[in-house]
């Protein structure tokens, strides 16, 4: 019998300008931790939980409204979902990729087959991972570390390495700390390597690869990456699953010995996001889509241990990818556990899938976050770089031009090694030589100083548009891989 559940809205919605925060709540006797969400062709919503569970519902503009089924259950820890139609779901636990499909047509699943398998399950429960389409059929796999906060079991899934069982986060068993390749008939390849604990990872629209990854051992603060094929991505564990790497070699050691060495093999983050004033536990990466009217476009990245999602603003300098961000939504009702997003499928709401998985206080659900105006908050909305400082385009015209005294930068370098987290070394403040208006929302910044390597941080000034509304965010780092030019 299909087995209907039903929810109610709590208290109310929470409002904070420019955004309606909503609380979804789930049925009595449903833990609200959340493993990943998705939607089906048809505008279901799909939410698997971390206990073993996978529910459905059809969003309705009243979050009270909301009819809750169950429609698949017995997964490990479910923590990555592709739904293909409304009856057939693939997830991601903890030792595969299971496929449940509803053949009969009485909304419950009825039919599980492993869809892919081949990496390793050694007991510990940090092991979890992600997904996401790769445009063909298949998919790529984003598989973390273990921790050294918990025991691997006696026995283990697959193959054992003495080297990886070593080390903070490690990878005893394998393909721990890689991103794997899953081709439409489920087979595995490695695709790249050296990753911490990267939960979440999205293809674009440009069929480009991003994922974060949590700051930690390796990890001086967090990233965003830019994936591709072959590369190193600075977390040595995962080597050891690296055909490249010699066999008889422990990675941690030798990069613990020979930092150089290191950061010639490493490809550095994208973006490198500050580890307390940003997001200090990154979760899943995902495009603004065209038709959501704010920031379409750019990129956003949620926090799993504080209650924001960061914002990001990426361009191509010199070939590669860098940029700025900045908050899209610090506190204004929203919880923290934030590591799944979705946009519904006419691109106006964002979904926001939460569970602290027992770090921090509780904070489990699921969050339906919607714009209250389609004008774009009074924000920036392009951060560039130039051969001698930044150009910076805002949402609305600016109620005067701009003066050196309402911009203040400072920049810093981040150095990841063994141990847990950097702070920013080499601070340095810069003194803005000229403030040119190009527009009447664009200003263009000249420093006394601009070096690749470096992040660089801008203290706005509490300026107002034209049409009087205080900016959003006066915090904002652009991390400067590459300068034009040079």
């Amino acid at each position: 019998m299909k087995l209907a559940l039903f929810c109610l809205l709590c208290a109310g919605p929470l409002s904070a300008a420019p955004y309606l925060v909503e609380d979804i709540k789930f049925p009595p006797g449903v833990p609200p931790e959340v493993g990943a969400i998705d939607f089906a062709p048809d505008g279901t919503l799909f939410v698997v939980l971390r206990r073993g569970d996978v529910m459905r519902a059809t969003p309705k503009k009243d979050p009270g409204s909301w009819t809750w089924e169950l429609f698949a259950t017995g997964f490990h820890n479910g923590c990555g979902i592709d739904v293909i139609s409304r009856d057939q779901v693939r997830v991601t636990q903890m030792a595969d990729m299971t496929e449940a499909t509803d053949t009969n047509g009485d909304g419950t699943a009825d039919r599980y087959r492993v869809f892919a398998s081949g990496w390793g399950l050694s007991g510990n429960y940090h092991e979890t991972n992600a997904l996401t389409e790769d445009g063909k059929g298949g998919y790529y796999l984003a598989v973390g570390t273990a921790s050294h906060n918990g025991p691997t079991g006696e026995y283990t899934l697959g193959e054992y390495s003495k080297f990886g069982r070593r080390g903070r986060n490690f990878a005893s068993v394998k393909w721990k700390g890689t991103t794997l390749h899953c081709d439409a008939e489920g087979n595995l390849t490695p695709f790249c390597f050296g990753f911490r604990m990267h939960n979440g990872i999205h293809l674009d629209s440009s069929g480009i690869l991003w994922c974060g990854d949590n700051q930690g051992d390796w990890r001086a603060t967090t990233p965003l990456y830019h994936l591709e094929k072959g590369n190193f991505y600075g977390h040595p564990s995962s080597l050891v699953w690296d055909e490249r790497w010699p066999s008889d070699k422990d990675p941690l050691a030798t990069y613990r010995e020979d930092l150089d060495a290191y950061n010639k093999h490493r490809t550095m983050p994208a973006v490198q996001i500050p580890h307390q004033e940003m997001n200090r536990s990154a979760g899943e990466p995902y495009e603004i889509p065209a038709h959501f009217p704010h920031f379409p476009g750019q990129m956003l990245l949620p926090d799993n241990n504080s209650r924001r999602i960061t914002r990001i603003m990426l361009e191509k300098v010199n070939g590669k990818f860098q940029g700025a961000c900045t908050h899209f939504l610090n506190e204004g009702g929203l919880r923290s556990g934030n590591h799944r997003v979705r946009f519904s499928p006419d691109g106006q709401q964002l979904y926001v899938g939460q569970t602290v998985r027992g770090w921090g206080r509780e904070a489990e659900g699921l969050q339906r976050i919607t714009p209250t105006e389609k004008a774009e908050p009074f924000d920036i909305t392009s951060f560039k770089i130039t051969p001698k400082g930044f150009e910076l385009t805002f949402t609305r015209e600016l109620a005067g031009s701009l003066t050196e005294s309402d911009l203040k930068f400072k920049s810093f370098t981040y150095q990841s090694r063994w141990t847990y987290g950097s702070p920013q070394e080499n601070k340095k403040d810069h003194q803005v030589t000229a403030v040119k208006m190009t527009g009447s929302k664009s200003v263009e910044v000249t420093l006394d100083s601009l070096e690749a390597g470096r992040v660089y941080q801008l203290d706005l000034a509490k300026i107002k548009s034209k049409d009087g509304t205080n900016i959003q965010n006066v915090l904002f780092y652009y991390t400067a891989n590459e300068v034009p030019g040079k």
